[in-house]
């Protein structure tokens, strides 16, 4: 169907602000879903309001490989491999 968009899953790193921010909510305003990566998750709040079971805040160190395994993998549980 020519027009049709499929509703896509993005794993953004720095959604509390910059560049980072503003495409996230680009994305979930037009329907997709974001697992959005933070070193503190209390700054994600609103947007886990506002958007539900379409935006899930992980914590991400880039530095801790540990880090980075495991909102990966978190990402993947919660969100499907799409």
């Amino acid at each position: 169907m020519k027009g049709f968009m499929t509703m896509k899953t993005w794993l953004i790193t720095g959604v509390s602000s910059g560049l980072g921010q503003e495409m996230t909510q680009q994305l979930l305003a037009r329907g997709d879903r974001v697992v959005g990566t933070v070193r503190k998750k209390d700054m994600l709040l609103d947007l886990e309001q506002r958007y539900g079971a379409n935006f899930h805040a992980a914590l991400l160190d880039l530095d801790d490989v540990t880090s980075i395994q495991t909102a990966v993998g978190k990402a993947f549980e919660q969100m499907g491999a799409d």
